[in-house]
């Protein structure tokens, strides 16, 4: 009897704690888990049409304090729905000091709607939590400053380790890293950077341990820890906790350069890298960048990939946690050496990174465009008569190949292939004053890609699909019946409007590069049955410059 009796107080308060954990749960927490496994990190990749719901972190959507002498930045973000139904999307807004603010919108189907987030920002930095009601979302951001326009991807999953191959902390330039945690308990973080002057990690003290506090967002500034570097690589890794992470690097003119990028860090390290580039000429410089985080040496090899003979190839080894830059430029400009890769001027190409003895690595690349130059040479004979001759939903498709290239013509309304007899190409141009751009390297192919154009964003946009010089030669049939419906042949990419119409076919040579020109303003999907990767880049007549995003995995 005094067993029974004892009982019913002993549960008493076992229940009342089980209550308390229940309401101190916070019921508007991301629906998503974070990414545990190496091949959960591996890509930023758009929840499919049957998921009940689409979570996505941007760390960076407004930033005002360490921009200071650099204009202010403010930024939209893009909601794409991919889905045949409306969209009922919540963005909010998380800053540390301020308290979070909502927003509701309703995307229409087969379209990209835009939240323009200034009237939220008034934190020294803020970050966006995006949800939806479905699957079929992708969220990605446009940068806007006096300095630049860039475009950057929100992320989809939320993992330990975010790796940035490039930053700079000169007297010019600003470099900011943005770390969110949108969970409600407080992230322990560790900051670690490798440059070109110190061998091995470099550890600022004030940046170990750092509390990244639930439902946040804080800045790092780089310059106040790593003084006076040309490059910058850094890690992000946390204790305890889940984030993710975005790097800004800004110039603001003084000494020449001038520019904003913003990208997504990578979640991810690899052995095999493809950065695809749309070109150079004297006025772009283009730097590749490759950052080993691992305890081990790396044995790495480095080429351009195109079909010239000459394509030009290093080998070298990068140190543990430590930083290797390449620089790429035609052959005119300076003679072969141990950090410079040849690429012939006025074509596409592409680079490829190797890890040899299979020490994982992260590959970005850098592109700085002079403020009297093309971002992209100018591969027409007359730039004017090119201008003149292509109409703003015209699309040129350009492989960089020896042997010819050919045509595929794109109309933002066709609901059917247009078929051109092949011709020789006239490769497209890219205008822009100035610019700065970051260059994130692929580190996993795919035969599906997500392509967002900021609607009503101006200027000309081209993608440069790389394919895989790692593929096996041989690939099988598409194993998917969305990818047979789209693709439809074998070596091809096409290219479909949201709602899986094809508006282009485009050719894809065993091992090479193509730039295609999109039409302005609109997002596509890019189906293959051959593994490739993608990049878009875009030019403004204006000072806003050169900007180079993504693309979203789907």
């Amino acid at each position: 009897m005094k067993v029974i009796r004892w009982l019913p107080r002993l549960l008493i308060p076992l229940a009342l704690a089980a209550a308390l954990v229940i309401d101190t749960r916070d019921d508007r927490a991301p629906t998503s888990v974070a990414a545990e496994g190496p091949q959960a990190q591996a890509q930023v990749a758009v929840p499919p049409p049957d998921a009940l719901t689409s979570s996505w972190f941007c760390p960076l959507v407004g930033l005002r304090g360490p921009v200071q002498g650099f204009g202010e930045v403010t930024t939209e973000v893009l909601l794409t729905n991919m889905t045949a139904e409306v969209a009922s999307v919540s963005v909010e807004f998380r800053g540390r000091t301020t308290g979070r603010q909502y927003v509701m919108a309703d995307v229409a189907p087969h379209s990209t709607g835009v939240v323009s987030t200034s009237d939220y920002v008034r934190d020294e930095v803020t970050g966006a939590l995006v949800e939806s009601s479905s699957g079929g979302l992708a969220v990605t951001r446009r940068f806007v400053s006096p300095l630049g326009i860039d475009e950057a991807r929100c992320s989809s999953v939320l993992a330990p380790d975010w790796y940035v191959p490039v930053g700079d902390t000169q007297t010019d330039a600003l470099a900011v890293l943005a770390i969110m945690n949108p969970l409600p308990r407080d992230a322990i973080v560790d900051v670690t950077f490798a440059s070109e002057a110190e061998f091995g990690p470099f550890v600022a003290p004030a940046l170990t341990g750092v509390v990244v506090p639930a439902w946040s967002t804080v800045a790092v500034d780089i310059g106040e820890h790593a003084r006076r570097r040309d490059v910058v690589a850094a890690s992000v890794r946390a204790r305890a906790g889940r984030i993710a992470v975005d790097s800004l690097v800004a110039y603001d003119g003084s000494v020449g350069r001038r520019g904003l990028a913003a990208e997504l860090a990578s979640v991810a390290t690899g052995r095999r890298w493809l950065v695809p580039v749309a070109g150079i000429d004297d006025g772009t410089r283009l730097w590749v960048r490759i950052f080993n985080p691992s305890d081990d040496v790396a044995e790495v090899t480095a080429s351009i990939v195109s079909d010239d003979p000459l394509s030009d190839h290093l080998a070298f080894a990068v140190a543990s946690h430590d930083v290797v830059e390449l620089k790429v430029t035609p052959p005119s400009e300076l003679a072969p050496g141990l950090e410079t890769l040849l690429a012939t001027p006025g074509v596409p190409f592409g680079v490829s990174v190797a890890s040899q003895n299979d020490v994982p690595i992260v590959v970005w690349a850098e592109a700085l465009v002079g403020s009297a130059a093309s971002p992209l040479t100018d591969l027409s004979a007359d730039q004017d008569t090119a201008s003149e001759a292509e109409s703003e939903d015209e699309s040129v498709t350009v492989v960089a190949q020896t042997g010819g290239a050919t045509d595929a013509t794109e109309s933002g309304a066709a609901a059917g292939v247009v078929d051109e007899p092949a011709v020789e190409a006239r490769p497209p141009v890219l205008r822009a004053r100035s610019g700065l751009a970051f260059v994130p390297g692929v580190v996993q192919t795919g035969d599906r890609w997500l392509v967002v154009i900021a609607p009503q964003s101006g200027g000309e946009a081209f993608v440069t699909i790389m394919t895989d010089p790692f593929a096996p030669s041989e690939t099988g049939a598409p194993d998917d019946g969305d990818s047979a419906e789209l693709a439809g042949g074998h070596g091809r990419v096409v290219v479909a409007t949201l709602s899986r119409e094809t508006v282009a076919v485009i050719d894809v040579p065993a091992s090479g590069v193509i730039t295609h020109r999109l039409a302005s303003g609109t997002a596509r999907l890019l189906v293959s049955d051959t593994p490739f990767a993608v990049l878009l880049w875009q030019a403004r007549v204006s000072d806003a410059g050169l900007s180079v995003a993504h693309p979203v995995a789907w």
